[in-house]
C-alpha cells in the first residue's frame, strides 16, 4: 500500500466515525426533544387545572363578598337608634 492509500483509508475511517457520532448524537437529541415535549404537555395540563381552580375560587370569593355586603346592609338597617 502506498502512502496515499493509507491516508485515504484513515480519512475514510475518520469520516465513518464522525458519521456514527453524528447519528448517535441526533438520536439522543430526538429522544431529549420528545421528553421535553411530553413535559411541556404535562405542564400545560397542570396549568389548565390550576386556572380552573383559580377561577372557581375567584367566583366563590365574589359571591361571599356580595353576600357579606347585603347582610351588613340589612344588619345596619336593623340597628336600634341610640338616644
Amino acid at each position: 500500500m502506498t502512502e496515499h492509500s493509507v491516508v485515504l483509508l484513515v480519512c475514510l475511517a475518520v469520516i465513518i466515525v464522525l458519521a456514527i457520532l453524528i447519528y448517535v448524537a441526533s438520536r439522543g437529541q430526538i429522544s431529549a426533544l420528545t421528553a421535553v415535549y411530553e413535559i411541556r404537555l404535562t405542564l400545560q395540563q397542570i396549568l389548565a387545572n390550576t386556572e380552573k381552580i383559580d377561577r372557581s375560587l375567584y367566583d366563590q370569593r365574589r359571591v361571599l363578598y356580595d353576600a357579606h355586603k347585603r347582610i351588613s346592609a340589612v344588619s345596619k338597617g336593623l340597628e336600634k337608634p341610640s338616644l
